[in-house]
């Protein structure tokens, strides 16, 4: 007989624990059949994400079929992009390859994006303070890189008069919770002002 994936694909949001992945033979055999697989994707293994290493997996004597099981899919708190895991069949014993050998497995994300806020809505310092830095927040710490634009106005003059910073896009990376918007050389001026 020939020994394949039921399906070539599937899917499934993060927080459904475990995905069993069905390996056919086109016929019941009188012979236990073997079959090699390997892992690989997006996802990381060993526990991060899920749960699954390269292996062998048995189909008994007289049995149609038998499960490669992903197990201990982690349902975390990041906002992440939907991750893979990609099982490939090789290497059969008392069977031949059939059509479907490579089976990926979507895990698809179940976190909300996070909001991004400044963490006070205002702060004052003395002209004599070179910089100063102000504080972005995101609700909670994100799998993605998040970037947001900002815009810089008031009664201070910028480009060097009495402070440095123009208009931007500040990052947050993926895996921080926070960055700062750096007001920077602020003027320590002889005025009265």
């Amino acid at each position: 007989p020939t020994v394949a994936f039921n399906t070539t694909s599937s899917s499934g949001l993060e927080s459904v624990a475990s995905k069993n992945l069905q390996v056919d033979l086109s016929a019941v055999s009188g012979l236990a059949v073997t079959v090699d697989y390997v892992v690989t994707g997006t996802a990381t293994g060993s526990g991060t994400d899920y749960t699954l290493a390269n292996g062998t997996l048995t189909i008994a004597a007289g049995s149609a079929n038998n499960n490669i099981t992903i197990a201990s899919i982690v349902d975390d708190l990041l906002d992440e992009t939907n991750e893979t895991v990609i099982v490939t069949l090789s290497n059969p014993v008392n069977a031949t390859l059939g059509a479907n050998t490579v089976h990926t497995y979507t895990i698809t994300d179940n976190d909300a994006t996070p909001t991004v806020a400044f963490n006070t809505t205002s702060s004052s310092g003395l002209e004599s303070v070179a910089s100063k830095n102000v504080q972005v927040d995101l609700s909670a710490t994100s799998g993605l890189a998040v970037t947001v634009d900002y815009v810089v106005t008031g009664t201070a003059t910028g480009s060097g008069t009495d402070y440095t910073l123009a208009n931007g896009t500040l990052t947050i990376s993926a895996g921080s919770a926070n960055n700062n918007i750096t007001i920077a050389s602020i003027v320590d001026d002889l005025l009265d002002e």
